[in-house]
């Protein structure tokens, strides 16, 4: 195998903007917050979040309160610890079967499958009980790092872990965080992929529009193989 394709894993590989799970109280809300208040804390930790600096979602939450000076209700936070992990396995319990379809096919015809996450520890507790984890030969996940996208250096440790030189690699990713610019900085050859994030009732597409259109893009899963075989 001299061939690999490296996913994104959320909104590539599962998505979390099904509607039904969706949340009913905001937790602006549960910690007395204000909207702005919760979204610019959160915001300001985003690196740290992604690179393990925080080992758990309350740790986040006890920071946030404490810099708005906020105390929380009793209990409330240790409760939003234990929904957060039931939250954010949904996703890896209802893996869409073409997605796992699309991967065996890459395995079969020798490529090699990597995955680079920026995700916390939270959002990857249930990636081993997944169907996607047997499929991967290797995934890299930012807060066991210490290293996010779309820093080169992410993707050169996927590549020299699957053992593959960079200019035979796909990237294929919805394009947040500006992962296909820093996957065809760091050599690889990146595919915007919008199968998901056109799915939901939400504004991604444009959001990420304007540092991801001038890559290939591929809209149905299906359409995957097709696209990479002409690429590589």
């Amino acid at each position: 195998m001299n061939r690999a394709v490296i996913f994104d894993l959320y909104e590539t590989l599962v998505t979390e903007n099904h509607p039904e799970f969706r949340t009913d109280v905001p937790p602006h809300e549960r910690l007395g917050l204000t909207q702005e208040d919760f979204d610019r804390e959160r915001t300001a930790h985003y690196h740290a979040r992604m690179t393990g600096k925080f080992p758990d979602y309350s740790s986040l939450l006890r920071e946030i309160c404490r810099a708005c000076k906020v105390v929380p209700p009793k209990d409330e936070i240790s409760l939003m610890q234990v929904e957060r992990l039931a939250a954010k396995a949904r996703p890896f319990e209802r893996v869409d079967p073409r997605i796992i379809e699309m991967l065996q096919t890459f395995k079969r015809t020798n490529y090699r499958i990597g995955v680079i996450s920026n995700c916390t520890y939270d959002e990857i507790a249930a990636w081993e009980s997944s169907p996607l984890s047997k499929q991967v030969d290797v995934p890299i996940f930012s807060c066991m790092e210490g290293i996010a996208k779309p820093a080169p250096a992410i993707y050169q440790l996927a590549c020299d872990r699957l053992g593959i030189e960079s200019d035979a690699v796909i990237f294929v990713g919805d394009g947040g965080s500006d992962e296909l610019n820093g996957a065809a900085a760091a050599g690889l050859k990146p595919i915007w992929a919008t199968w998901f994030i056109e799915a939901w009732p939400w504004d991604w597409v444009t959001k990420v529009a304007g540092s991801a259109h001038t890559f290939p893009r591929c809209r149905k899963i299906s359409d995957l193989s097709i696209l990479i075989d002409s690429m590589i």
